[in-house]
């Protein structure tokens, strides 16, 4: 039988679909598998600047299994002292002080932005230390001893910062304007009596200053959003 343009035109049309189909057939009986996405690494530099303002304890969560907890609700206690003190980082001999805080009514920025008067002359210890882990490529908190202004540190413990929480802005104006806030998240593992094991995850957020009067040395304002 002779063939006709038409007739080859149906053909390959028909081939087409025929492989189509064939491919679809295969991709659905041997999946591939996703590409697991690229871990993220973490800048020194930016880890460092980022870490150089005062921090606020905005969260602290405690994770056994499916279920959470807010432990700065759990335990009413730790929720006055996240709004009494801001944590800073002293690289130089690694220590992590604390400056003393007292909530301010925001009157000068708009959504959720919470506002203190911090008090800028002198810090205290809280039992911390600070590194940078070579090995892990990320910031390390430690606690060494034991507070009575920061008890709910769990002395012994490490926290890694995790590299995928770590968000920072270099200024308030750019912090204000993001839409990702600048945060960090601190994870460690724990062995709870009744529990069994658990993890906590501490949430840092930066404290901007946006004011402060002239010649000022013992007080300031400042936000964090």
């Amino acid at each position: 039988m002779k063939t006709t343009p038409v007739m080859k035109r149906f053909w390959s049309i028909a081939c087409l679909v025929f492989l189509a189909a064939w491919q679809i057939s295969c991709s659905k009986d041997d999946p591939q598998p996703e590409p697991k996405p690229e871990p993220v690494k973490l800048n020194k530099d930016s880890v460092m600047f980022a870490s150089y303002f005062p921090q606020y304890v905005a969260e602290a969560y405690r994770f056994n299994g499916k279920d959470s907890v807010d432990i700065m609700n759990e335990v009413p206690l730790f929720n006055t002292y996240r709004n009494s003190v801001s944590l800073q980082f002293f690289f130089t001999n690694g220590y992590i002080n604390f400056w003393s805080l007292s909530p301010l009514a925001n009157t000068e920025f708009p959504g959720t932005a919470l506002t203190f008067n911090m008090q800028i002359r002198t810090n205290q210890p809280t039992g911390l230390r600070v590194a940078w882990d070579e090995e892990k490529e990320t910031l390390v908190v430690e606690s060494v001893s034991t507070s009575s202004y920061l008890p709910m540190i769990i002395p012994g413990k490490k926290a890694y910062l995790d590299p995928a929480t770590f968000k920072y802005c270099r200024t308030r104006q750019d912090a204000q304007a993001s839409k990702v806030k600048p945060k960090m998240v601190f994870v460690y593992d724990d062995e709870d009596p009744k529990l069994g094991k658990v993890t906590y995850k501490i949430t840092l957020k930066p404290l901007y200053e946006y004011y402060r009067e002239e010649y000022q040395q013992t007080y300031a304002k400042f936000v964090v959003f």
